[in-house]
Parts: structure tokens; sequence; C-alpha cells
């Protein structure tokens, strides 16, 4: 798992994540329920070859309905991954920050000098 500092040395900016998630999901709402246009069964005259022409087409056109519709699961996809990286990254980074604080303080009271009144209370496994 990556920290906020880890994607920056990426280059990798919360503005930088944010403009590309926009880009994705712009881009996967202007291909949402796009289709090439049909090909008529005369497209290419009515010689039975020509319909069998025709018939391949129809199912070309199927393939690139079914593909446009792929790339908008893609791009959607890609969206939130790079939104989940970036929540978990700064979740990451406020976990990592509260445990070295906490270790900081513990460090802190070790370091005082102790007396024979107040022997340290410092504990050997951090």
């Amino acid at each position: 798992m990556f920290t906020a500092g880890d994607l920056l040395a990426f280059g990798f900016t919360d503005d930088l994540v944010d403009r590309i998630m926009r880009f994705l999901d712009t881009s996967a709402t202007d291909l949402q329920g796009s289709k090439p246009d049909a090909v008529g069964h005369t497209a290419f005259s009515s010689a039975p070859a020509s319909l069998a022409c025709a018939t391949d087409a129809g199912k070309a056109h199927q393939h690139v309905v079914d593909a446009i519709t792929d790339m908008v699961t893609g791009l959607t996809t890609y969206g939130t991954s790079l939104g989940t990286m970036k929540q978990q990254a700064h979740e990451l980074d406020g976990t990592v920050s509260t445990d070295i604080q906490r270790l900081l303080v513990r460090a802190e009271s070790c370091a005082a000098t102790p007396t024979v009144g107040a022997p340290s209370q410092c504990e050997a496994d951090l």
C-alpha cells in the first residue's frame, strides 16, 4: 500500500488524481450509450453475397457496441480504483502519523532522567 508521500514521489498529486478521475468519468459518460450507425440489409445491393456481407456488418456492429460498453466499464472501474488508491494512501498516512505520535510520546517519557523516587517506566518492546 502506498502513502500519500509515495504517490507524490510518483508524481500523483491529489489535484492530478482528481483531474484524471474527472476525465475518466466524463469520457465514460460521453461513451455511454454510443452506437455506430447500423448497416441496412440492402447497403451492399440485393445480391445474395451482398446480403451475407450486410449480415456480417451487423455482427461487426454488435461487436463494436459491446466494445464500447466494455470501455465504459473499464473507464469507470479505473476511475474508482484511482479514487480508492488516493483514499487509502491518506488513511494510511493518518494511521502512521497517529502511531508515530504515540511512539514519540512514549520515547519522550523515557528520555526524562529517572530518579530514585521516580524510576524509568520505559518498556523494551515498542
